[in-house]
């Protein structure tokens, strides 16, 4: 009788089969991606661009059309955080510099929007407005990212000299990003609201739309954008005359870039954010 439970054990155990290279190449691209994302909630962004990279290479290898897209838009994100532009830049090649992979309107869309951020955070300001222009194109005005798309184009036109546009394009970013789940870009629209109004001469007005952006940055817990919500309003400051406050938004915005620089977390992070 035990023999015989031995044998069904036995049986059993040979009979399950084994996992293919390719069930183990998708648990390891599952892997590769939870663990880069984690390390980017972490702040760990160099060990965040090394998953993405891992996974990008399983995904590239399975041919998995939408996780190529996917990881190579991450990778570009961490890798620009890490200061590393033309990594960044490169990553996105594999998606938009490939005609062949059947890729979706949707990741196509991400993926030429990102690099317009990219080109105008190094100052390609025309390079931008191409990208931005695409994206926009294919959203039509009614996608997901729409108002992403609008603060794009309102940071090329005040990038260009052009405020007044600018802050139209502002205005409509922010009307387009009612709602909790488009915080981020409410932000992002109030902060070129400001600095637009502050190059058109308007310092009081430029005040109080950098004011909301900090206070909803400050909600996200976003350490690079309050520092820049911070450095622009001291000049907003220093241009109404207010000398006082000018230097106390520079000291906090010191202290914020010092303490991330420095790789600092937790409740001493958090205590300089809620300043």
């Amino acid at each position: 009788m035990r023999l015989t439970a031995l044998l069904l054990v036995l049986l059993a155990a040979c009979a399950t089969p084994k996992p293919s290279g390719e069930s183990l190449a998708k648990s390891r691209l599952g892997e590769a991606e939870v663990r880069a994302a984690a390390l980017a909630r972490s702040g760990d962004y160099a060990g965040a661009a090394r998953h993405y990279g891992e996974a990008l290479r399983l995904a590239t290898a399975l041919d998995n059309a939408d996780a190529i897209a996917a990881n190579a838009i991450n990778l570009s994100v961490v890798q620009q955080w890490l200061g590393r532009d033309a990594e960044a830049r490169a990553a996105l090649g594999a998606v938009l510099d490939d005609p062949r992979t059947p890729f979706s309107e949707r990741r196509k869309l991400q993926a030429e929007l990102r690099r317009a951020i990219l080109d105008l955070s190094a100052g390609n300001v025309g390079a931008a407005a191409v990208w931005a222009g695409q994206a926009d194109r294919r959203c039509a005005g009614a996608c997901e990212y729409a108002a992403t798309i609008v603060n794009v184009r309102a940071q090329v036109a005040l990038e260009s000299g052009k405020p007044a546009e600018a802050a139209q394009l502002a205005q409509s970013a922010l009307e387009r990003s009612r709602g909790p789940a488009g915080r981020t870009e409410a932000a992002n629209a109030l902060r070129t609201l400001g600095r637009a109004r502050l190059a058109q001469g308007n310092p009081s007005s430029a005040l109080e739309a950098l004011k909301q952006a900090l206070e909803l940055d400050r909600e996200l817990g976003d350490p690079r954008k309050i520092l820049a919500d911070l450095n622009d309003l001291s000049r907003a400051a220093e241009a109404a005359g207010d000398a006082r406050a000018a230097t106390d938004y520079k000291e906090r915005g010191l202290a914020v870039s010092r303490a991330m620089n420095d790789g600092k977390s937790g409740p001493e992070m958090e205590a300089l954010l809620r300043r």
